[in-house]
């Protein structure tokens, strides 16, 4: 991925793209006291970004206009990711929901004969339900991806079901897509290692309520962009080699 440092600091190039990501990190804000609704118009506002460098334009972030046709996108790139990555949530819920019925039974019965032929069915369902979800959740990312951008591109929310479409572009840039998985994983481990910084810190714990918006939307932000350009790079792979077999 050639522009990786150019997608990682663009959102602080300027003072106009500064002032939109501080916006961004406004409307993070706002998802602690208003369901859903902020975070579709956040997805919208990336889904805008996202459009562009798919379609080979540099990144940028634009102003925070035509607030219809982002809940539109932000719908769009939202539900079609949540619609793939189901199978995964579903499989979590209900193998995490047996185990803490179960236990709750064990507690309840408070029978030794119950707790030791429960316990271990138990504790096979819980690993069970880990073996299923961490894969499944990895592949529905990486699918999910290439599939959403597709939707936005196409302003279309059935386009990201398009599987012909959007599968050989995946297929001949997964090396591109799996990066973006990387970089989210990288992203997120050093989120945590910074939340840990400020919590443990008395003085610095004040500014965890400022710092987590911010923190958020780059964590969306970022991870977004970089398979949008994974999913440009992949066009230009497969227009590549179109035209070698054509000649």
């Amino acid at each position: 991925m050639s522009n990786l440092g150019e997608i990682l600091t663009f959102p602080f190039n300027s003072a106009e793209s500064r002032k939109n990501f501080l916006l961004g990190c406004l409307v993070m804000l706002a998802t602690f006291f208003i369901p859903l609704l902020p975070s579709i118009i956040a997805y919208g506002y990336i889904a805008k970004i996202i459009r562009k460098v798919a379609e080979g334009e540099a990144p940028s972030m634009p102003a925070w206009d035509d607030l219809n046709e982002m809940f539109i996108d932000g719908l769009r790139l939202y539900g079609v990711k949540l619609v793939i990555s189901l199978p995964a949530i579903l499989i979590m819920f209900t193998g995490l929901g047996i185990y803490w019925v179960g236990m709750m039974v064990m507690i309840l019965q408070d029978d030794t004969n119950t707790m030791n032929t429960l316990f271990p069915i138990l504790l096979l369902i819980l690993g069970a339900t880990m073996c299923l979800v961490l894969p499944l959740g990895i592949v529905s990312s990486i699918i999910s991806y290439p599939a959403a951008i597709h939707a936005v591109i196409k302003r279309r929310f059935t386009a990201g079901f398009e599987f012909r479409a959007w599968w050989p572009i995946l297929r001949i840039n997964l090396g591109g897509f799996f990066v973006v998985i990387l970089m989210t994983f990288a992203i997120s481990f050093l989120y945590s290692i910074g939340m840990q910084i400020l919590i443990f810190t008395i003085i610095l714990i004040c500014l965890l309520p400022l710092l987590m918006p911010v923190v958020m939307f780059y964590m969306i932000l970022v991870p977004e962009l970089l398979a949008a350009q994974a999913y440009r790079e992949g066009q230009l792979k497969l227009a590549a080699a179109v035209d070698a077999v054509q000649e």
